[in-house]
């Protein structure tokens, strides 16, 4: 009886013909199988776990991509709502000029549009930079004609050739500007 007690409660992991000569039988207890059998089936739980985990980790990177490129594509949608007004009062003008006798009515309303295209862009952050007067900045204008004076201080921004604008605070584009320099006496 004792006999069957030790084989019952100890498992051999028998070798089959062919093997190598180095290879031996392994006998464990019944208790230490158990805990392997608890073992493996923990770590079988836990790769079920971690594969559905990745799965799902995997689904959501794609969903995300996918939210990503929507709201690039449509992120200035409300932009372009509140646009369309402006739109439409130029192709009015458009319409008025054609048939105008009164030129200084079709500058008044061009003059209303600009205003309103003004006031649409610096609601969106975008803002026209002060120049005339100011002291010339490498890094907010772009210097592209000089004049010759020595009754003005040098460097003075004396015309705005093209407007420079930031956007919420950011640089967008440099003004291009005339500036002063000092007559150079021979």
């Amino acid at each position: 009886m004792a006999n069957e007690d030790i084989k019952n409660n100890k498992v051999k992991n028998n070798q089959t013909e062919g093997q190598g000569a180095g290879e031996s039988q392994i006998t464990i207890s019944k208790q230490e199988y158990d805990a392997l059998k608890s073992m493996q089936e923990e770590r079988n739980s836990l790769y079920d776990k971690y594969v559905r985990a990745h799965a799902e980790f995997e689904n959501a990177k794609k969903r995300l991509e996918k939210e990503k490129i929507d709201f690039l594509r449509y992120a200035n949608e409300r932009l372009v709502a509140e646009f369309l007004p402006i739109l439409d009062n130029l192709e009015i003008a458009e319409k008025h000029i054609k048939n105008a006798k009164d030129l200084k009515a079709v500058q008044e309303g061009v003059d209303m549009i600009q205003v309103q295209i003004q006031s649409f862009l610096k609601d969106i952050g975008l803002e026209r930079m002060k120049t005339a007067g100011e002291k010339f900045d490498p890094h907010i204008h772009e210097a592209v004609e000089m004049e010759e004076a020595n009754d003005k201080d040098d460097g003075l921004i004396v015309a705005e050739l093209k407007p420079g604008y930031t956007f919420n605070g950011k640089l967008l584009r440099p003004a291009s500007v005339k500036i002063v320099k000092h007559k150079e006496e021979k």
